[in-house]
């Protein structure tokens, strides 16, 4: 009988070592819990570490069997609360909500996690509870969003002056372009008025654009296209133009170059491939070939390139400059003449 005494002692004693340790873990750390019962529309404070009870200006003790409602919570948010207990005890698990909690230091955001504990001595639902003050993560992430929004005007007011000074330029070119008398002179201005509203494009599309790393490359070809058809006074009934595009985007790297190839391409089909007066086509294709690769081809049915000719050979500036702008986009370039002619261009797409 006595060694069964001694061995409940010990047990007991084995307890009370077990139940101090945990009480001391319970009221050490930062986060608030505790355990609560629904009852109905309230919560009932059953037991609450030293954390919750700072929190509330009091101590665990006094926070001991007191409703959310005494502790003067809002009733707005004690519902808040309650829909969120009685949603763990329908689904049987934890479950998670950030909430706002007025103090006299002001206002805390805090990230509560519920738990159903499967037995309650009293019939009541009873809950385990978890909250941690997210304040601070919350106020940094607001800062680092205000930062965001900031540059991302910057960004867009840095777009819109490249836009304007390059029109300027242009403007200044067009005007030189009209005092000339000189037909070289005026098509050599007239060319580079060209590229630099190509470029110019490029970046009204990403002033106007909701994502400034990436361009609508579609949107941006058939406006391009439509530009050079009116810069070279090209009729639609006498040119049709057709346009095949998917909804691919480029960042600014990619489209400024791609850009300028389509202009070069499409400027050079409408100044040669239909002389006099001669009706016929442009395509413009342009779409995604696989995972990595994106396809440009810009074909004409018009009289084709002269016999022999060697792209890779040629002094045009246009074509010279086709080849460096490929070259830039680590691409490939096919020429087919066989039926007026085909240029089919293939590059990398950007990794973001």
């Amino acid at each position: 009988m006595a060694e069964r005494t001694a061995e409940l002692s010990q047990i007991n004693a084995d307890l009370q070592r077990s139940e101090s340790t945990l009480r001391s873990f319970f009221n050490s750390g930062a986060m608030l819990m505790g355990i609560v019962e629904l009852h109905n529309n309230d919560i009932l404070h059953i037991s609450d570490n030293r954390a919750v009870a700072e929190f509330f200006g009091t101590t665990p003790e006094a926070m001991q069997n007191r409703f959310a409602s005494d502790l003067g919570v809002p009733q707005q948010t004690i519902q808040e609360w309650v829909s969120y207990y009685r949603q763990a005890q329908q689904v049987q698990a934890a479950v998670r909500f950030e909430y706002s909690h007025d103090t006299p230091n002001g206002q805390r955001w805090l990230a509560a996690s519920v738990c159903p504990i499967a037995v309650s001595p009293t019939g009541y639902p009873r809950f385990s509870y978890i909250v941690e003050d997210i304040t601070a993560s919350k106020q940094d992430k607001e800062h680092i969003e205000a930062s965001l929004r900031e540059k991302e005007v910057l960004l867009k007011e840095i777009h819109h002056r490249v836009k304007n000074n390059l029109g300027i330029v242009s403007s200044l070119l067009q005007m030189q372009s009209r005092r000339t008398q000189d037909a070289q002179a005026n098509a050599i201005l007239r060319d580079s008025h060209n590229r630099i509203a190509s470029i110019a494009l490029v970046h009204e599309k990403l002033y106007c654009s909701q994502d400034l790393a990436n361009i609508d490359f579609a949107h941006y070809i058939r406006n391009l296209t439509a530009h050079l058809f009116a810069s070279y006074n090209t009729s639609s009934n006498l040119i049709q133009l057709s346009i095949n595009t998917e909804k691919v985007s480029l960042d600014i790297e990619t489209a400024v170059p791609c850009g300028l190839i389509i202009n070069e391409l499409v400027s050079n089909a409408l100044k040669y491939a239909f002389p006099d007066n001669r009706a016929g086509q442009i395509k413009v294709k342009f779409y995604q070939e696989n995972e990595h690769n994106l396809i440009l081809i810009v074909q004409d049915n018009g009289i084709g390139l002269p016999e022999n000719f060697d792209h890779k050979k040629s002094k045009t500036l246009g074509i010279n400059l086709v080849q460096g702008l490929v070259k830039q986009l680590r691409g490939s370039i096919d020429i087919n003449c066989q039926q007026g002619t085909e240029f089919r261009i293939s590059f990398g797409k950007s990794r973001t």
